[in-house]
Formats: C-alpha cells, sequence, structure tokens
C-alpha cells in the first residue's frame, strides 16, 4: 500500500478512538516512557504539544518539568519546511498556529540547538517495527533528523505499526517505539548494527 493511502487509513482509524479509549492508551504509553533509562539520563527531552488523535504528549510533559528535566518543542517554519526548538516551562508559553496546532511563541522562549537536545521524540501516523514512518506529509521532521544526532524514539498505539510500510532512501528510522503493549528496538529489524543501547 502506497504512503498515501496508509496516511489516510490510519487517519480515519486513529479519528475512531473514544476518548475513553485514548487517554487509557496514552496513560500506558506514558509508564513506559518513564521506564526508560535513557529518558532519566537525559536533561533535554524535545517531544510535540499533541492533538487528537495523537498519543497524549501533555501529560508526559507536566511529567517531564516535575522531574527537572529541560522540555523543548519545535516551531515549524512553512516557508522552508524547517523546525527550531524552543524551551517551553509552561503552557502559556505556546501559541495557536496555523489548524489550531499549538507551537512555543518566540517572543516568550528561548531556541535550542539540536546539539542540546538528548532525546527526541518523533511523532508519526504509521511504523514499522524497524523504525521507518510515516509523517503527516510536512517533511519537517525527516528534514530534522538529517542532522540530528540524538536518540529517537516514538511514541504510538499499538495498531499504528504495520509491516507493509514502503521505505524511501531520505527516510531515517527512529531507535524505539513505544506503544501500549511493547517496547519495540527498532535496530533488531534492521540488517544494521543498532546503536541504540538503554537500560529498561
Amino acid at each position: 500500500m502506497k504512503k498515501k493511502e496508509l496516511r489516510a487509513e490510519m487517519k480515519q482509524q486513529l479519528s475512531s478512538l473514544e476518548q475513553s479509549s485514548y487517554h487509557t492508551l496514552s496513560e500506558q504509553i506514558m509508564s513506559r516512557f518513564f521506564t526508560l533509562g535513557t529518558v532519566q539520563q537525559a536533561s533535554t527531552i524535545g517531544i510535540t504539544i499533541s492533538a487528537f488523535p495523537e498519543v497524549d504528549t501533555e501529560g508526559i510533559i507536566r511529567a517531564l518539568w516535575e522531574k527537572g528535566k529541560t522540555v523543548v518543542v519545535p516551531k515549524c517554519s512553512p516557508k522552508d519546511r524547517t523546525m527550531t526548538f524552543y524551551k517551553i516551562e509552561n503552557f502559556d508559553q505556546l501559541e495557536t498556529v496555523y489548524m489550531q496546532l499549538l507551537e512555543p511563541n518566540p517572543l516568550l522562549t528561548t531556541p535550542v540547538a539540536p546539539t542540546n537536545i538528548d532525546l527526541l521524540v518523533v511523532p508519526g501516523i504509521v511504523y514499522s517495527l524497524s523504525g521507518y514512518r510515516i509523517g503527516y506529509g510536512g517533511g519537517y521532521y525527516d528534514r530534522f533528523l538529517m542532522n540530528y544526532k540524538g536518540h529517537k524514539v516514538s511514541l504510538a498505539f499499538d495498531f499504528q505499526l504495520r509491516d507493509d510500510l514502503e521505505k524511501e532512501h531520505f527516510d531515517l528510522p527512529v531507535d524505539l517505539i513505544i506503544t501500549n503493549e511493547q517496547m519495540i528496538k527498532c535496530h533488531l529489524y534492521r540488517d544494521e548494527d543498532g546503536q541504540y543501547e538503554d537500560s529498561i
């Protein structure tokens, strides 16, 4: 199945999630996320501000603040499809942009270089066990990941995993996928030596 078709199919499946199931599954993913040694060791964590039906990240962000972590979230530049991450310390530092998405207000926040982000939570719609993903079509993360050298983790509902995912030459995989049912070390499903180590 082509990327466009898979994206459309999964969007429909995600939108049919009942709120009760959505919150329960998101909480299960959050619990697994905080068992990761990489999360515990990271000082600065990059993560998006989720919008339903993406895995809820609000609770994760609040818990990261409680643990003394630096949280940085992306602001997209539609002109050149690039992202800049900004440090946020509360949700009042966000502004509503296109499609009602929340992004950091540059007037209230400080930019953070990619080299200072220890762990990046990479969003997507569909994932393969080997860590490749279909995003939302903007290509922002594809561009950002080309120059990002830290750990890459994705959060997904288990039904977002597919084995018939097309891989293109510019696609860059994540190291780990955390779902409500499992944690997948993606290098085990790729024909290469994995570089992801973690104490779970």
